[in-house]
């Protein structure tokens, strides 16, 4: 069963300045940083892995709290996991996702808008729900 990795970013210092978290990545180039209102929601999609960097896709929820609403489309159960900063989200294919900001917040995705055009099938919640007579839980 394919599930969304969600894994906090690990506090490596903190003082009176602030805090810091280490992550890493192995991918290179443009990416997009999102800013998203609270209420707000973007997804409501799935990818088929014809783009490399949307197999999977990996993004940080670098401040703010979210919800990700998820199933995989071989299921009948849709998930919701809430998010909080700082955090990394891994999104294997297949899975149908919808991220929804509970507060303002932001992050960053490790892929391009032209990946997204390349390999993101729009599938709005509703229908959804309908097709694949989906339960909440």
């Amino acid at each position: 069963m394919a599930e969304i990795i969600i894994t906090p970013l690990e506090l490596r210092g903190e003082d009176e300045r602030g805090r810091n978290f280490d992550w890493q990545t192995f991918r290179t180039g443009n990416f997009i940083l999102c800013y998203r209102n609270a209420g707000s929601s973007s997804g409501q999609h799935y990818h088929e892995g014809k783009s490399d960097y949307k197999n999977p896709e990996i993004m940080y929820l670098l401040s703010g709290k979210a919800a990700i609403h998820w199933c995989p489309l071989d299921e009948d159960q849709l998930r919701t996991d809430v998010i909080e900063a700082p955090a990394r989200v891994e999104i294997p294919i297949r899975i149908w996702h919808e991220l929804e900001a509970i507060t303002d917040c932001s992050f960053i995705e490790l892929n391009t808008l032209d990946d997204v055009k390349i390999d993101s099938i729009r599938v709005w919640r509703k229908d959804l729900m309908n097709e694949l007579n989906i339960k909440t839980r």
